[in-house]
C-alpha cells in the first residue's frame, strides 16, 4: 500500500509588495506553524520516508524544520516544477516516486494542492474530503492511502482514501489539551 501526504506551505509574508512571489518568505506565524507541523508530521503515524518540495522560498522554509526533524535518512528533493503546480503535475511527480518509498510527502501550493486532493479522493463526499473541499489553509496536512497500489505509477485520480486532514490551528489546540 502507498500513502501520499500533502502539505501546503506555511503562512507567507506579504510585508514587501515588491517581492517576487517565488521569493516570498514565511512570516512569524508561518514559522511557528512550520515548526509545529514538522514535529507533528515527524512523530505521527504518517511519517514520510521521502519528501518532494516546491523550491519556492516559502515552501522550502516550511520544509526546513521538517527535514531537521526527519533527519538525514529521509531524502528531500526540491523541485521548481512544484511551484504553483496543478493536479496533473502533482500526480506525475507522485507517480514518479521510487517504489521503495511507502509514504511520500509533497509540499506545495494552492490552488493546485486542494484541486489535487479533491481529484485523488475516491469518495469526494466523505467527511474528510468535504472538509478539504472547504479549504486547505496554509500549513494544512492531508493524507491519502492507496490500498491497491504496490507501485507509485498505479495511483490515479479517484483511487485514494482520504484518511486525515489537519490544520495547524486545530492540531496545536489539541496538543494543549
Amino acid at each position: 500500500m502507498k500513502r501520499l501526504c500533502l502539505l501546503r506551505h506555511a503562512k507567507s509574508d506579504w510585508s514587501d509588495p515588491s517581492s517576487d512571489d517565488f521569493d516570498r518568505p514565511i512570516n512569524a506565524r508561518g514559522a511557528k506553524a512550520a515548526d509545529f507541523m514538522a514535529h507533528y508530521i515527524a512523530h505521527c503515524r504518517y511519517r514520510p520516508d521521502y519528501v518532494l518540495c516546491s523550491s519556492a522560498r516559502r515552501a522550502a522554509q516550511t520544509c526546513a524544520p521538517l527535514s531537521e526533524e526527519l533527519g538525514a535518512s529521509v531524502p528531500v528533493e526540491y523541485l521548481d516544477i512544484l511551484y504553483h503546480a496543478m493536479p496533473d503535475i502533482l500526480l506525475a511527480q507522485a507517480q514518479g516516486a521510487p517504489d521503495s518509498v511507502e509514504t511520500l510527502l509533497i509540499v506545495a501550493h494552492n490552488p493546485g494542492l486542494v484541486l489535487f486532493a479533491m481529484a485523488l479522493s475516491h469518495d469526494p463526499d466523505d467527511e474528510i474530503s468535504t472538509r478539504v473541499a472547504n479549504g486547505v489553509p496554509t500549513g494544512g496536512f492531508i493524507v491519502f492511502e492507496f490500498p491497491d497500489a504496490e507501485h507509485w505509477s498505479e495511483i490515479a485520480e479517484g483511487t485514494g482514501n482520504t484518511v486525515f486532514f489537519g490544520r495547524p490551528r486545530d492540531l496545536m489546540s489539541e496538543s494543549r489539551t
